[in-house]
């Protein structure tokens, strides 16, 4: 009896010895910090920050040391005062713990701001938004857009050349094109499939394809804008002529004589499409003029 005694004293005791072990990493997890205990110092930031960022340490994982360094430095007299603990920022990897399950942003690890180390905070402001106010020329353009022109310059100098899309007209958005949590190739779509959605007259596919065309528009237009017509990046016939050679029995003002070294016509040279109309496909003719 008294050895049954001993052995349930024994059990006993090293449960209640690995509960306490158990309970120790519980004790030691940082507890929640909220940001009325930070409002103290930070008004502006606690006033604006959104509904579902209450928790400082959150998102800023060393907050809790931060505001025990703030407490000492408080108490501490004389010029012996510990030192400041400044909060860090998020990084990418905090914002994801809790938005990795939206369908939005689960490709950003393949994302090329994320290859190129752009941060969340880069361009969402949790406290404030990061585009305030829009200056002169991008009211119709919206916030969206002049985020994106803040790194983007090029790009948005490219919206006021003679052809170009109408982002600042306020009739398309950068990322009514471009998604930028994901790679600029997240699915196994055709490179033309997020022109055409749009530019629907041109979509194919064609009996008779125009093989640039097939591979992607951006071989002949630019996007964003283009001094030239139609977004192209280059004016015709110099445009063609980087892969079409003129062939002189065709094109040329002795053509008839089928031979292939008479004098071109000039109206060859200043307008293919006048004659090859179907340039982005036919369905009748192999020499896509109809």
């Amino acid at each position: 009896m008294r050895r049954l005694a001993v052995l349930l004293a024994v059990i006993l005791g090293g449960a209640l010895h690995a509960g306490a072990w158990a309970a120790a990493p519980m004790a030691a997890k940082a507890a929640p910090i909220k940001g009325d205990q930070c409002v103290e110092c930070h008004k502006t930031e606690a006033k604006t920050s959104h509904a579902f960022h209450g928790e400082c340490n959150s998102c800023h994982v060393n907050a809790g040391d931060h505001a025990k360094a703030h407490e000492a430095r408080e108490k501490a007299k004389g010029p012996n005062k510990p030192p400041k603990v400044i909060a860090t920022k998020p990084e990418s990897a905090e914002c994801l713990a809790c938005h990795e399950s939206d369908k939005r942003r689960m490709h950003f690890s393949i994302a090329e701001h994320n290859k190129a180390g752009v941060q969340c905070r880069d361009c969402h402001g949790n406290h404030t938004p990061k585009v305030k106010t829009l200056n002169a020329g991008m009211e119709k353009g919206g916030k969206t857009t002049a985020l994106c022109a803040t790194c983007h310059q090029d790009v948005l100098a490219k919206f006021s050349m003679t052809s170009h899309h109408p982002v600042k007209e306020g009739g398309a958005t950068c990322t009514g094109c471009h998604d930028p949590h994901a790679s600029k190739q997240a699915t196994l779509g055709a490179a033309t499939a997020q022109c055409t959605s749009c530019h629907q007259a041109v979509r194919g596919p064609h009996v008779f394809e125009h093989a640039p065309v097939v591979e992607g528009c951006t071989n002949c237009h630019d996007p964003h804008g283009a001094p030239n017509r139609r977004l192209l990046s280059v004016a015709q016939p110099m445009q063609c002529l980087q892969c079409h050679a003129i062939a002189g029995n065709r094109h040329a003002l002795g053509g008839a004589n089928n031979d292939n070294v008479s004098r071109v016509s000039g109206a060859v040279l200043r307008d293919c499409v006048s004659c090859h109309s179907a340039v982005h496909g036919s369905s009748t003719d192999q020499h896509l003029r109809f």
